[in-house]
């Protein structure tokens, strides 16, 4: 239309929108406070009406919107304004649509909640030629796909294409399916892969114009137009001038394999994974080596571990394997080419337009690379393309550990800190860091990220506890000891003493200090129920011992005994414990049987032990001839 004028200077009505029918409806509600900036137009002779202010309909800017009001006899009386309009049917001539990657992503959001389960952030949407692309990223898994932009005439129209993911439990495009079901609830129709708007100009007509008391208009003789894409923004126009829009290449092809495929992408779709490949196979008749159809029957297949040799014959005899992307880097792996799988990774992310995504690929590939030096690039690779994912930080933090370097690892920690928010993820943060260093032997930066796990939460006795043991391979005894006290009192308070903290201290005073007995007070508090129960068991009696509570150390070395006998898992130095028990009950108290049965349960929890197998005949030796002539003083 040309440039208008507006004849009435009635202010615009600002009536409530409808009621939403439905949490899919209601997001392209009009607020109850939301007015609908409408005024009267005269064009070439012909009343109609447009909006003079953009607005906004859920994550759609309408920016213009223009409509005829025909069969009307001039001279008419404009004073009434719109209202007095209200009752003619209109006719729409144009609409401009706007929106954003920003706004859609945030409208996409909720709406594709559990598809992959939690989401690490806010679905992405970006321009691609000729649509939009879709990226979701969870924990330990990715999702892209792109939507091309096919209108047929006055309906709006998009199809998928290009599904691909990583981490998935099925095929890709069942994921994609199933997360446009949720973003289109209540707003289109989804046919196998092709979602459509029938008639969009009518229904933006009836959304917005009985808001003002006028009627929805009539938008049979509009066309859609190009999807046009500037930076972030995206628009469309709806016009009665426009002819049909040429398709792409790539949209003609996606729209006729939809076609061809449509009940088994809707079987797909609801996870009837035999119904689709038994679909999809049938297609396949109709289109042969397809490759698009081929990669869809291989990753149903993946799912099945007996499959891959065929799934691989069926593919090379479509396409390289290599081009095949993750899907025949998977099935390379199940036949054993490691070189052929690391190609077609490579070829998975030369395009890759969504980076999570890329960066889970990689960390997929280092998970079966057998080469550290290639686990490290592949890692390496991930960081880079996604740096604010924790994944493949933590995967890299780990691997540098692994290979000694501290100073590397280190960054990667920090950067895993960075990116954690609030001060209780920080903690924790720190805190695993912490003692992944102490646990590979690297106290100083154990100590730094025990001191910064503090910073954020200065009454956590695991970080007090693991602080106070890197300060003791230090050397620093009085500062470590003061720090365990405080540890074992903290986690007291919780109603959970921490059995590492207790033991530490009960170590410190028995070897430092020389307090025997307070040592042996701490260790009492060790819990059944820790870990540590049957170590701290062992320090105990040991201790006893020493300071000559025999009576109480032949009783504490016998409930050692029966947790390790009771337990679900034999401790570590379980075996060398029950042979001190043992030792300790044939010399210091006498008792040969007692020591027998220590010995028993020795040789159980290390059969292959030949030292312990050989004392345990000695003094299985002498319980005999111990019995033997017991019965003969009889």
């Amino acid at each position: 239309m040309g440039p208008s004028r507006n004849p009435s200077s009635a202010p615009p009505l600002a009536l409530p929108a409808p009621a939403a029918e439905g949490p899919a409806r209601g997001a392209f509600a009009l607020g109850e406070e939301q007015r609908v900036p409408l005024r009267l137009t005269v064009t070439r002779g012909v009343l109609g009406m447009e909006l003079y202010e953009p607005i906004d309909v859920g994550p759609i800017e309408v920016r213009r919107l223009s409509l005829t009001l025909p069969n009307l006899k001039f001279p008419l009386d404009l004073s009434g304004g719109v209202p007095q309009f209200r009752h003619r049917r209109g006719e729409l001539e144009h609409a401009t649509l706007c929106s954003s990657g920003l706004r859609l992503a945030k409208f996409f959001e909720p709406r594709v909640a559990g598809v992959l389960g939690a989401l690490l952030r806010a679905p992405a949407v970006f321009a691609r030629p000729q649509g939009i692309g879709v990226g979701l990223v969870a924990e330990q898994a990715a999702l892209a796909f792109d939507l091309l932009w096919v209108p047929d005439g006055r309906h709006a129209r998009f199809v998928v294409s290009e599904a691909r993911g990583v981490g998935l439990r099925g095929a890709a495009l069942g994921y994609a399916l199933r997360a446009l079901d949720g973003i289109f609830l209540g707003l289109a129709e989804r046919e196998g892969r092709v979602i459509a708007i029938r008639d969009a100009g009518a229904a933006l007509g009836r959304l917005l114009l009985p808001a003002v008391g006028a009627r929805a208009p009539s938008a049979r003789r509009v066309t859609f137009g190009r999807l046009g894409t500037n930076a972030d923004e995206l628009s469309v126009q709806l016009d009665e001038s426009f002819g049909p829009v040429a398709f792409s290449p790539a949209g003609t092809r996606a729209l006729e394999l939809a076609g061809l495929v449509r009940s088994a992408d809707d079987a797909l779709a609801r996870g009837a994974a035999d119904d689709a490949r038994s679909g999809y196979l049938l297609a396949l008749e109709q289109a042969p080596r397809h490759p698009e159809l081929v990669r869809l029957v291989a990753d149903i297949d993946l799912q099945v571990g007996d499959r891959a040799e065929a799934a691989l014959g069926m593919v090379v005899e479509s396409m390289q394997a290599i081009e095949a992307g993750l899907t025949g880097a998977e099935l390379l792996w199940r036949v054993g080419d490691v070189d052929g799988a690391r190609q077609a990774v490579i070829e998975a992310v030369r395009h890759e337009t969504f980076a999570p995504l890329s960066a889970l690929i990689w960390c997929r590939l280092a998970e079966r690379e057998t080469s550290a030096i290639e686990r490290r690039t592949a890692l390496d690779r991930a960081v880079a393309l996604a740096p604010g994912l924790e994944l493949p930080r933590g995967r890299r933090f780990a691997a540098r550990l692994e290979r000694g370097d501290s100073e590397g690892a280190l960054a990667d920690a920090e950067h895993l800190e960075a990116m954690t928010p609030g001060a209780r993820g920080k903690h924790e943060q720190n805190l695993r860091a912490a003692r992944a260093f102490a646990a590979a032997g690297f106290a100083h930066e154990a100590r730094r990220c025990f001191e910064r796990a503090l910073r954020y939460a200065p009454d956590d006795a695991r970080a007090t506890a693991g602080l106070a043991r890197t300060l003791l391979e230090a050397g620093l005894r009085e500062r470590a000891t003061t720090l365990l006290a405080r540890a074992v009192a903290l986690s007291e308070q919780s109603g959970k003493p921490d059995a590492d903290a207790l033991i530490d201290l009960a170590l410190v005073l028995a070897r430092d200090l020389q307090d025997l007995p307070q040592a042996v007070a701490r260790v009492r508090q060790v819990s059944a129920a820790s870990p540590r129960h049957v170590e701290a068991r062992q320090l105990e009696a040991h201790w006893r011992a020493l300071v000559g509570d025999v009576a109480g150390a032949s009783l504490v070395y016998g409930r050692m005994r029966e947790a390790i006998e009771l337990g679900a898992e034999v401790p570590p130095k379980a075996a060398l414990y029950l042979l001190e028990a043992a030792e300790f009950e044939r010399t210091v108290e006498g008792d040969v049987l007692a020591a027998e049965r220590h010995l028993a349960v020795a040789l159980r929890v290390a059969p292959q032990d030949e030292a312990i197998a050989e004392r345990y005949r000695a003094v299985a030796a002498e319980a005999a001839l111990l019995q033997r002539a017991r019965k003969r003083d009889r």
